[in-house]
């Protein structure tokens, strides 16, 4: 039975252990795009106190209209800052994937599409191990599905035909990437608002992506989530609805996962393959070496 600190293979590569560090802003990044000393230090020191694998907060695939604090892979003139920082994370022996994101707005599908795959070509160059593209964020993907937001956008129509060009962008990035990249997909396991996507919704588009080519499913809830209940573990009898259905792929899951053994529990009962934790990792960079101490089995004398 697999717990936390079970090795995980992924496409022939594995990871050290089943706890992901979430691509939330770090507050580091500046206005150039560039991925500077302090803000591989902050990923460095994750990475050191054992967290298994690291979704980087956004990178943009392209410049963004004003001048905005953001890490950039919208050019090659970024790549040199973020070869070091999968560097550092790949020293103490991290997995490391990019999050790619296109600031939102509206584009032709074609242009967008060519910004995605040259960023993939980037974050092949710089050494990182997988790339995520979203729709559960605030971005041009997550417009484009979202039927709260797709008016904006000029998507229309039901989820299985707003979600069409995202797995296409999927397929053509497996086709050219998918030997030397992870390809992963951040998703909402519902939206919980009226008109928004459904549950049902979610096990469609994570159905749908994994056919595409899709190995790793980040199924989270975005910041549009109305206020209701929150408690530790209360998303993850959904985001286990999803698994059930991808059982071939790697789901991650959240929602105030920071007690280790809930974490360790989720793991165990199947419900996910891996635990992402956002304030935890935060707050207590060391957060992996505790909870390995606190699970790790007690000696009997």
């Amino acid at each position: 039975m697999a717990d936390l600190f079970t090795p995980l293979q992924v496409g022939g590569r594995y990871l050290i252990n089943r706890i992901v560090m979430a691509p939330a802003p770090s507050g580091l990044a500046g206005e150039d795009g560039f991925c500077h000393a302090a803000l591989t230090s902050y990923y460095e020191r994750r990475a050191q106190a054992g967290v298994g694998f690291i979704i980087t907060e956004p990178l943009l695939v392209c410049q963004p209209s004003t001048a905005i604090p953001h890490l950039g892979i919208w050019h090659d003139c970024f790549t040199s800052g973020l070869r070091r920082l999968t560097a550092a994370a790949h020293a103490f022996g991290s997995r490391i994937a990019f999050l790619l994101e296109a600031p939102a707005g509206q584009y032709p599908i074609a242009q967008l599409s060519e910004q995605y795959r040259l960023a993939a070509w980037r974050a092949l160059a710089a050494g990182a191990d997988g790339i995520f593209l979203s729709i559960a964020d605030d971005g041009a993907l997550a417009g484009l599905v979202s039927p709260t937001r797709w008016s904006s956008n000029g998507a229309h129509g039901p989820t299985s035909e707003r979600i069409q060009p995202i797995l296409l962008m999927l397929e053509q990035l497996r086709q050219q990437f998918g030997r030397q990249l992870w390809i992963g997909l951040r998703m909402p396991v519902a939206e919980l608002i009226p008109g928004g996507l459904s549950h049902q919704d979610a096990r469609l588009i994570a159905r749908r992506a994994v056919a595409a080519g899709v190995q790793l499913l980040d199924v989270t809830l975005n910041r549009y989530t109305p206020d209701v209940a929150r408690f530790p573990g209360w998303t993850i009898p959904l985001i286990a609805g999803v698994r059930r259905i991808v059982s071939e792929a790697i789901v991650i899951g959240s929602g105030q996962l920071s007690d280790p053994w809930l974490a360790d529990a989720v793991i165990q009962e199947g419900s996910v393959d891996m635990v992402m934790l956002c304030t935890a990792l935060r707050l207590l960079p060391e957060w992996p070496q505790l909870a390995r101490r606190l699970l790790a089995p007690v000696s009997v004398k």
